[in-house]
């Protein structure tokens, strides 16, 4: 339901409300809204919703929660926290209490990537899309199915050349491969080993069938924002190993 929101009306968006965001802060610093976001509660709330999210996942698998609106609105509530508090501490406050200070590099390292991380998530969810696809040997595919049913023709043809199946000693299959064909070119298959496709677009393999006419089931993934999420999460890894290494340091009252 959220695909009225993909690119470009994601892309902005994103730099609508992040324009607010700088925007409330460098001319409403001193309303009530910016002071409730940088409130010790509003942490704690969204700290503590998204927690309980993250537990109830986890323990029942119910992911049909991050498609409700609650959550969308939630998220986007989390993150604007998130960007106030950089805002407000990304540089060390001065002798007079003025924040013109040294860049505190941890902790924009820790938080941007994290914010970061999230929000090529958030804001890149309308442009992720799983396809699947029955392919027979020797018969191009041109037309894929989302998880609604829906038709999506692809920009490439898929060809299934071959495949072959491993069995173990039980006579459970331990392992099988696929060769495939996109556009002409071969390349090989095998589960949890994708096939680069173009920008984030890969090719897995899900499944095979050889009782139904032979046919494996292949699935496209379609995720163009993952490379931000992924600079989110190496910025994140170098502000915690920066942290490790010089350990807290505490100035003005402020952990660093």
């Amino acid at each position: 339901m959220y695909s009225i929101f993909s690119f470009p009306v994601n892309l902005v968006l994103f730099l609508l409300w992040g324009l607010s965001v700088v925007l409330m802060w460098s001319s409403r610093r001193k309303s009530g809204f910016v002071r409730f976001m940088l409130s010790s509660g509003a942490t704690y709330l969204a700290v503590g919703i998204f927690l309980v999210i993250c537990l109830v996942i986890g323990i029942t698998g119910c992911r049909w929660i991050t498609t409700t609106w609650p959550f969308v609105i939630f998220m986007l509530y989390f993150q604007s926290v998130l960007a106030y508090v950089i805002l407000r501490g990304w540089r060390e406050a001065t002798a007079t209490g003025a924040r013109l200070g040294a860049v505190r590099w941890r902790f924009l390292f820790l938080h941007a990537g994290l914010l970061v991380t999230i929000g090529f998530a958030y804001w890149g969810a309308p442009d992720t899309a799983t396809y699947r696809m029955q392919a027979f040997k020797d018969v191009p595919v041109y037309e894929a199915y989302d998880d609604d049913g829906n038709v999506k023709w692809l920009d490439y043809s898929l060809t299934l050349e071959d495949f072959t199946v491993s069995y173990g000693a039980d006579g459970i299959p331990s392992d099988y491969r696929a060769v495939v064909s996109v556009d002409g070119e071969k390349t090989e298959l095998r589960v949890n080993h994708p096939c680069y496709l173009g920008f984030g677009e890969d090719l897995y393999l899900t499944s095979y069938d050889t009782s139904a006419g032979e046919y494996c089931v292949l699935q496209v993934v379609r995720e163009p924002w993952r490379y931000g999420a992924l600079v989110g999460i190496v910025m994140m890894l170098i502000g915690a190993f920066m942290l490790f290494v010089g350990g807290p340091r505490r100035n003005n009252n402020i952990i660093d």
